[in-house]
């Protein structure tokens, strides 16, 4: 199996199992929240809107989604991405090698040790920290919290709580599980495209191959970056490539730059790979 087909299967199995993990929490926290809330003053069903008791339970409302986040799968699945790490750096440097006549990375010199610090602490944040927080914790607690004090149904909330959360779009993911799908491919994905650019800075290779399989909904940058430059897209082309992109293109990083290309390729999401390459040119 060639090193860029090793990283695919090693990206789904870590993208699945962060889907798993999320469904998991997903019922944990239905599950323990609608208890959470039977722990209210109740009257005939409905929230007491100005009981003591009930604004106390809400101060503990963050740790208890906290508490059942932790005693979930997810937790380990998220782990398991960053202890990934590792394996996706030999990898890159297979992929690497391969596209290059044998090249032999450095590891040091690229500087690799201190990228995983980098993404170790960006998947932390984006899937356990800050973004999961926006995204799907604060609308709970915000749910939960105008509910108690208008003195709403408690039925009624545990219904809302659990339309939130386990309610599945087009793509059959609960909120949650489409969550973690992004951020856990995006975490494996942009790292060995980290070390793709890290490559170009310290080596200077004049091409980037941009390789993978099209398929009918593949974006119009891709298409075109994978038909029209067969070869490798000329590096002195990448900035003019990219302003095509946003112009024309769709579901592209405004991180992308000419320096970020490899990290960030067709956009979010995308399962491309762009490699840095030396390509001997004719006089």
């Amino acid at each position: 199996m060639k090193p860029e087909d090793k990283l695919d299967a090693l990206a789904d199995k870590l993208v699945i199992n962060a889907r798993k993990g999320a469904d998991d929490a997903t019922k944990v926290i239905v599950a323990d929240i609608s208890a959470y809330l039977e722990r209210f003053e109740l009257s005939d069903g409905s929230f007491v809107a100005n009981s003591d008791k009930n604004a106390k339970l809400l101060t503990g409302l963050q740790s208890e989604l906290a508490s059942a986040i932790n005693s979930s799968k997810y937790p380990s699945s998220v782990s398991a991405i960053i202890r990934s790490l590792p394996e996706i750096e030999s990898l890159a440097g297979e992929i690497i090698s391969s596209y290059n006549n044998g090249f032999e990375v450095d590891y040091d010199r690229l500087g690799v040790g201190r990228l995983r610090m980098v993404q170790t602490e960006a998947i932390v944040q984006n899937m356990t920290g800050a973004g999961l927080d926006f995204e799907i914790l604060q609308p709970v607690r915000d749910s939960i919290n105008r509910n108690v004090f208008s003195g709403a149904s408690v039925t009624e909330t545990k219904n809302y709580l659990r339309d939130f959360l386990e309610k599945s779009d087009k793509d059959k993911f609960n909120r949650m599980a489409r969550y973690a799908n992004v951020w856990a491919q995006d975490g494996v994905l942009q790292y060995d495209g980290m070390i793709y650019d890290q490559f170009r800075n310290e080596y200077k290779p004049n091409y980037i191959r941009y390789i993978g399989s099209l398929i009918t909904d593949s974006r119009p940058q891709c298409v075109r970056w994978i038909t029209k430059y067969p070869q490798g897209i000329p590096i002195d082309k990448l900035t003019s490539e990219i302003t095509w992109a946003n112009n024309n293109g769709s579901g592209m990083n405004k991180a992308t730059s000419s320096s970020t290309f490899c990290t960030y390729r067709g956009g979010y999401n995308c399962r491309h790979k762009a490699i840095p390459v030396f390509i001997s040119l004719e006089e």
